[in-house]
């Protein structure tokens, strides 16, 4: 007989709210995956999320496009955006990248990181 394992999110996962402060519907993507465009809501939400919830063991990695090496903005555990236009930024963030860990140094998008979470310098 064959068996279907499913996982457990352990926390990896980020919500995304249609309203600022957290208001209107809320859709939750879990990971570790990719979102490539944030094609992931129904065809009745409207074209952006205004609000962002990281969960407890989230590490979120946002992008504009399909850029997968430059990182927009990091978002950690238990962070909360309650206004996405307020963001230090002025990208569009078009799609996200949610781990489980921290990245390491060697990954794509670690100095953003670093930069965001005031994480030190590793020694030479």
């Amino acid at each position: 007989m064959a068996k279907l394992w499913v996982s457990q999110s352990k926390g990896c996962w980020v919500d995304l709210f249609e309203g600022p402060g957290f208001t209107g519907r809320r859709l939750r993507l879990f990971g570790p995956a990719d979102y490539v465009n944030l094609r992931v809501a129904p065809e009745e939400w409207p074209d952006q999320a205004m609000s962002v919830v990281a969960g407890p063991g989230a590490f979120v990695q946002c992008f504009e496009e399909l850029n997968f090496e430059a990182s927009v903005v990091w978002l950690v555990p238990n962070q909360r955006v309650a206004n996405v236009a307020e963001l230090p930024t002025g990208e569009e963030l078009d799609s996200i990248r949610l781990f489980d860990r921290p990245p390491f140094a060697s990954e794509p998008g670690y100095e953003s990181y670093a930069g965001w979470h005031a994480v030190p310098p590793e020694p030479p």
